[in-house]
């Protein structure tokens, strides 16, 4: 089998050549295909401008980070109160009120603000104007922060005040300062603050019952001490001392249902502030309300001259003599009162127990500590990121002179550059 030599094809070879100097037709083709090795070439002729502009550039921000006054993160991790649950010995003590003092069914503050996180509440209270206020008067923040006006202050301690709720329930409290002695000290105020805060408001159910019932047996106090006037009025005009033994069993019998009424109703209506209608324990409280009204009915109907006026118990049977008629019911007003004072009272008693045992459930779990190392500014990584930055807008600033220089090779190109800056030329000496 013979060889046959090959042949260059020397027109093909002459017309590659031909085609590499005749410009293209299209150059704009051409122009958009970007070859990574002239661009390598490009930057590596100017590499000393590159490296020293990226130098130089990391040295001003070297300079520039020491210059800027350091600052010193605190953080202090706290255990926000949990929620509450009543004594189980005071509870079996007042039978069908019992349920008031659980809560509601525990849900608390919380709940009735419709908060998914219990912890959401505190962090409210931390970030509220009363605590902040009291931070920036004790550490004179308006000097340090050169705010005129109270409200600039508060923004500039919101800005350095971090306050977030952890999965774990803990709610940590990181404060920025440029003294770290300060942050610490702040970070705990904030603490502190918490607690003189909930001493005084009532973010908790137990707080709200005390507060409640306590409103309830003031006006119960008052009633209380016009009924005995009235009664003390009685007996002076009418001399009647001591009232017939059915009738004062009567009066005994009648009042103790009333006044049973009345504190479930007072009871309904404190459980109604965080509880709907469809809630159990209000089910539950309104049966029993019905109940002791029928019993109480009952009881009237079974005497003489009630079924004429049924439902109204102030109104004397036909056997009370008349002149005993006004010390009856002045009596029985205050025997009811007295019957009612003491179960607000005990409900009163209730909730203040509750709530000093909550008073002190704030727990700090990690108090904030002196800084011992800042957290701005970062020095070393703007130093890096700067010289970067640097090399990377020199190196773009290169491969754009590169691409003038080559575009100013057209001719045509040249011509309409040199049009343009006559034009400019022209239009600012028609300014002018």
């Amino acid at each position: 089998m013979t060889m046959v030599p090959t042949v260059p094809n020397t027109e093909a070879t002459t017309g590659r050549r031909a085609s590499a100097e005749v410009p293209p037709e299209n150059p704009v083709i051409l122009e958009d295909s970007i070859d990574l090795l002239d661009l390598a070439l490009v930057l590596a002729a100017r590499k000393r401008f590159i490296f020293f502009t990226s130098l130089i550039a990391a040295v001003l921000t070297a300079i520039l980070v020491l210059v800027i006054p350091q600052t010193f993160t605190a953080t202090a991790t706290m255990l926000p109160p949990q929620q509450e649950s009543s004594g189980s010995a005071l509870l079996g003590q007042l039978g069908g009120l019992a349920s008031l003092a659980s809560g509601g069914g525990g849900g608390g503050a919380a709940s009735m603000l419709g908060l998914k996180n219990p912890a959401d509440l505190y962090i409210g209270l931390l970030e509220s104007e009363s605590v902040m206020d009291a931070i920036i008067r004790r550490f004179d923040l308006m000097r340090i922060y050169k705010s005129k006006k109270l409200s600039d202050a508060r923004k500039k301690l919101t800005s350095n005040t971090k306050i977030l709720s952890e999965k774990s329930s803990l709610i940590s409290i990181a404060v920025e300062d440029h003294d770290p002695k300060r942050a610490a000290a702040m970070a705990n105020a904030y603490v502190d603050q918490l607690h003189d805060l909930m001493s005084h408001l009532a973010v908790t159910s137990a707080a709200q019952r005390r507060m409640f019932f306590e409103q309830q047996l003031e006006q119960e106090k008052n009633q209380l001490a016009d009924a005995e006037v009235a009664l003390e009025k009685t007996e002076n005009k009418t001399g009647i001392i001591q009232p017939q033994g059915q009738a004062l069993a009567m009066i005994s019998t009648i009042t103790q249902l009333q006044a049973q009424i009345s504190a479930s109703e007072v009871e309904l209506s404190a459980l109604r502030t965080s509880a709907t209608d469809q809630n159990s324990q209000v089910i539950q409280l309104q049966s029993q309300i019905e109940a002791q009204r029928a019993q109480l009915a009952d009881f009237e109907k079974g005497h003489p001259g009630a079924a004429a006026v049924a439902g109204n118990i102030l109104t004397p049977t036909s056997q009370v003599p008349a002149a005993s008629l006004e010390y009856i019911r002045r009596m029985r007003d205050v025997r009811y009162h007295e019957t009612l004072f003491e179960l607000l009272a005990r409900q009163y008693e209730m909730a203040k127990v509750d709530e000093a045992k909550q008073g002190q459930m704030i727990q700090v779990v990690d108090p904030a500590l002196v800084p011992d190392r800042r957290s701005w500014p970062p020095r070393t990584l703007l130093t890096l990121l700067a010289f970067l930055l640097a090399g990377m807008i020199s190196s773009f600033w290169v491969i754009l002179q590169a691409s003038y220089r080559h575009r100013m090779q057209d001719p045509e190109i040249a011509i309409k550059t040199n049009q343009l800056r006559q034009m400019l030329q022209i239009r600012k000496k028609d300014r002018i």
